[in-house]
């Protein structure tokens, strides 16, 4: 039986949404295959007493339960200044959504201590949270993206007035770093840009603006890879849309979770022709940005032509995007399997970067040969 430490909270305006996609993964985990330790992020890490209980999590409620933090492979709880060693885990699920769970600095800390997981690496996860960043990859790519100008805090205001220049409107107004519906609004005159630029400063430094579509549809495609072979799903389409996808559309009405919902399309109603061009896309950046574990790609098809263009990617997407393999006949327990499975397998395959020198052992060799040590001398 493995350990499997499921991270989930953080300190993103997504905190909600990990909880609710955590208590999904963890339903679904085999409990005959896995021994499961549900690790909630609040600063720090906790096992709470009654993790199940969605009052728990309220914002004004101290967190009930063990302390626990990582030492390498170990998960030890913390009581009183000691520690008392819980288990050694084999792979961490991470069901962090947004913010330092997904932007690549949790990631960065599971491979400090050498844990397996179950997200994009560093790199890739940090391409993908930032939007401005994430256009530049995909633009030297050759990825089909909508029209974009990218303004930082502080920047003048012939800055903007070149990216309004070039783009027109209506514009959407986007934060960098933010989820695909946190601080968005769309702008159809310079008056409006302004408030929707205060808006979105306050939730990050730099604003992507975006060519806005006035008649499109939405579709979404994840990517999972096993065995070395990489499975885009079948592509789905969100309804509900008015401007664009509210956070309540997308997280409050079961649109991402449940197969009746009345909020999503799925298969997606696009030509067979479209299917295979936005899963070749899907494949492609997963491969290039060096993706690990399920992604989610969101698309946009302009209407007026039937363009397609790439809008965003997921590294740790909302329910795991397992529902986007529900017609291969996998439900989100084999979708974790897979996951669990390929980072530990992928841990294990890693290429070491240590190299053994013999600079400090001449250097050790005699005091003559440590005096000349020197930054000028090395």
């Amino acid at each position: 039986m493995k350990n499997i430490a499921v991270i989930y909270g953080g300190n993103s305006c997504e905190k909600d949404i990990s909880i609710i996609t955590a208590l999904q993964a963890i339903e679904s985990l085999d409990k005959t295959k896995y021994k499961m330790f549900p690790i909630f992020w609040k600063e720090d890490f906790y096992i709470l007493d009654d993790y199940k209980n969605i009052y728990a999590y309220a914002d004004n409620v101290a967190p009930k339960g063990k302390k626990v933090i990582f030492d390498g492979k170990s998960l030890f709880a913390v009581k009183r200044s000691k520690l008392k060693l819980l288990s050694d885990i084999d792979c961490v699920l991470l069901c962090t959504h947004g913010g330092a769970g997904e932007n690549g600095a949790l990631q960065g800390f599971l491979e400090i201590n050498g844990l397996p997981y179950t997200s994009s690496p560093p790199l890739a996860s940090g391409i993908g949270m930032d939007k401005g960043i994430f256009k530049i990859f995909c633009k030297k790519l050759t990825l089909p993206v909508l029209p974009y100008g990218i303004i930082n805090e502080g920047d003048g205001e012939d800055v903007l007035e070149r990216i309004i220049e070039r783009l027109g409107f209506p514009i959407i107004v986007k934060p960098a770093n933010q989820g695909s519906s946190i601080g968005i609004g769309i702008s159809k005159d310079a008056e409006e840009l302004q408030e929707k630029l205060k808006a979105a400063f306050y939730y990050d430094k730099k604003v992507v603006l975006e060519k806005a579509l006035t008649d499109f549809k939405e579709i979404n495609c994840a990517c999972l890879v096993k065995n070395g072979k990489v499975y885009p799903s079948t592509p789905e389409e969100p309804v509900g849309w008015q401007e664009f996808l509210t956070f309540e559309d997308k997280y409050m009405s079961g649109g991402k979770t449940s197969k009746a919902s009345a909020k999503r399309i799925f298969p997606a109603m696009i030509s067979e022709t479209d299917t295979v061009r936005i899963q070749g896309i899907t494949a492609k950046l997963y491969q290039a940005l060096g993706c690990k574990g399920i992604v989610r790609c969101d698309f946009l098809i302009d209407k007026s032509n039937g363009a397609i263009y790439l809008n965003e990617i997921n590294t740790v997407p909302g329910s795991l995007a397992g529902y986007l393999y529900e017609d291969r006949g996998f439900s989100l327990k084999e979708v974790t399997d897979i996951m669990i499975e390929e980072a530990i397998k992928s841990e294990k395959q890693d290429k070491k970067t240590a190299y053994s020198s013999k600079v400090l052992q001449y250097y050790s060799k005699s005091k003559t040969n440590a005096c000349k040590l020197s930054p000028k001398g090395v």
